[in-house]
């Protein structure tokens, strides 16, 4: 087994007319990977797939545009979000059927439940790596059947408890309880991180989960929002199963980096590249991470900081350029005991 090397992006969407125009500016941060992972944060399908009477407004990308991830470096796409299914499951298919010729890598959406839930294996200079891949994010119709297209779902129920002092101040905000379901989907987890298992080297669990501070209050920045219970308990279930790394997206921002037994769970990769309107006008914390596999073992993990103005791409640089970004990942995954080291090019994970 020769190295592997892999970078992993969060949230990415293209809106825009001129996709290789957008990713020149980062593109050979990610060329020179063996293995690039995003999270699609869009459907791609042309409008001939979308139902005449569709009104949703929110993403959707032309099936041109797709070619441009590509020339960009990404070979491995996250389709297990809720964006997805915003036009309805015949454009989900067609999005489906849009990656499979392409030599792109994909999980996490189907023809059918069982599709949906089939580890995605990508090799690589002799190793295997495998996806799963999960959302939690989105409605329950969304959900593939055992006969209907739709993404691998995992649900989560969400519990309010009033805090202990709201009887001497009412109003006060509840306490949110998150728990994810423990029954037939955590038995299906547990079955595809095995399969998983059994046909790679290394095995991954993507997940589109938790929540962004601006989706919970006005105003709220970076790490104001804490890890989900939920997102905890099911990123440490992963790796009990066998996972080598949790990697989640959604919540747009970074969250913390926690090393459970050894191997990493990244609570967000925030936001890469996306062209909805409500970014726009925002300034937002971004990383890249860069991971080394060596004779079918994560041995190494790092991130570059970097900045994103508005609907992006981010403008990475060094740690010493960034040491607001920097700090505020150490400082919000300091409570979860993770180390790190901080270098010239970038900052390591410390794994052990």
């Amino acid at each position: 087994m020769s190295d592997v090397n892999m970078v992993l992006v969060g949230d990415t969407f293209v809106g825009r007319p001129d996709p290789d125009a957008v990713f020149k500016p980062v593109k050979h941060l990610i060329q020179g990977a063996d293995i690039a992972f995003c999270n699609l944060e869009t459907v791609v399908a042309d409008s001939s797939h979308i139902d005449q009477y569709d009104r949703d407004h929110r993403p959707r990308m032309d099936e041109s545009s797709i070619a441009a991830y590509v020339r960009a470096g990404f070979n491995f796409m996250n389709q297990a979000n809720n964006p997805n299914t915003y036009h309805g499951l015949h454009a989900l298919v067609r999005s489906v059927e849009v990656l499979e010729p392409m030599n792109v890598a994909h999980g996490g959406a189907g023809r059918n439940l069982a599709e949906a839930r089939k580890p995605a294996i990508i090799e690589r200079n002799g190793t295997k790596v495998g996806f799963v891949c999960r959302t939690s994010v989105g409605t329950p119709e969304m959900a593939a059947t055992v006969d209907t297209p739709g993404v691998a779902r995992y649900p989560v129920h969400t519990l309010y408890e009033a805090p202990a002092r709201v009887h001497s101040n009412p109003g006060l905000l509840p306490v949110v309880h998150t728990v994810p379901d423990r029954g037939v989907h955590r038995e299906q987890l547990t079955e595809d991180i095995r399969k998983a298992r059994d046909a790679a080297d290394v095995v991954i669990v993507s997940w589109h989960w938790g929540l962004s501070p601006f989706q919970v209050y006005p105003g709220a920045g970076a790490g104001e929002v804490e890890v989900m219970e939920y997102q905890k308990e099911m990123g440490r279930y992963a790796i009990d199963c066998g996972a080598d790394m949790v990697v989640g997206h959604h919540p747009h921002e970074p969250q913390p980096i926690e090393i459970y037994k050894g191997k990493p769970i990244l609570y967000s990769l925030a936001n890469f590249v996306h062209d909805l309107e409500s970014f726009k006008h925002r300034k937002l914390m971004a990383l890249l991470v860069r991971c080394l596999i060596r004779d079918g073992k994560i041995q190494r993990l790092g991130f570059v900081p970097g900045v994103l103005n508005g609907n992006g791409p981010p403008v990475f640089t060094r740690p010493a350029e960034s040491p607001e970004v920097v700090d505020r990942i150490i400082q919000m995954s300091t409570p979860f005991g993770t180390r790190f080291e901080v270098g010239q090019e970038d900052v390591a994970v410390v794994l052990k």
